[in-house]
């Protein structure tokens, strides 16, 4: 058992993708980077608080999707300098560098967050891992974007947010990391 209800989380995922995919579709986002960004955060943030098997107060929920929307958009301005950075790079393999920094560095830094309120016992190797895992999930959503002009940008964040979650899963229930502490998860200790 982990940290949270993983079918749910799963669950909530898809239906976030589905409805990107919508405004992606019906074109509600005016284009807009910055809100693109932080509106995938806030998504995957959510159905990441929604589905934690111990109770927390509703503000430390709301302050923990403001990270996340944060971060996310500071991966967009990481990309940003990423291009000017790796200009010498000719163009598509320049895009799937930077696409590997921000996949890195963003998982990186959210699952440093996860760590800090949630999942004290997720080891700095396993954020590392599960970052890791969300580089060739997000190239090869790339790539796929690039043949099927039918997935547009909700693609690369779905690819990323189930790579990541799934990484989340593996290593808190499966890979070794110990369960919750007593003092942050009260309800497991008396059961």
């Amino acid at each position: 058992m982990g940290h949270l209800y993983y079918d749910r989380h799963f669950g909530l995922l898809a239906a976030a993708a589905v409805i990107l995919f919508f405004l992606v579709h019906w074109n509600l986002l005016h284009d807009s980077l910055i809100g693109t960004f932080a509106l995938n955060g806030a998504l995957h943030a959510s159905a990441l608080v929604f589905t934690l098997r111990a109770p927390e107060s509703l503000p430390r929920k709301a302050a923990f999707i403001g990270i996340a929307v944060g971060l996310s958009v500071v991966t967009l301005y990481v990309g940003i300098i990423g291009l000017v950075l790796f200009a010498v790079l000719p163009g598509t393999e320049r895009l799937y560098v930077v696409l590997g920094v921000c996949a890195l560095s963003g998982g990186i830094t959210y699952g440093s967050v996860i760590r800090l309120c949630w999942m004290r016992n997720l080891s700095s190797r396993f954020i590392l891992a599960m970052s890791a895992l969300c580089v060739p999930a997000t190239s090869l959503a790339f790539f796929a974007r690039t043949h099927a002009e039918w997935l547009g940008s909700w693609w690369l964040a779905a690819a990323w947010w189930f790579a990541f979650s799934g990484g989340l899963w593996y290593f808190d229930t499966r890979g070794g990391a110990t369960k919750p502490d007593a003092k942050r998860n009260p309800v497991e200790t008396t059961r």
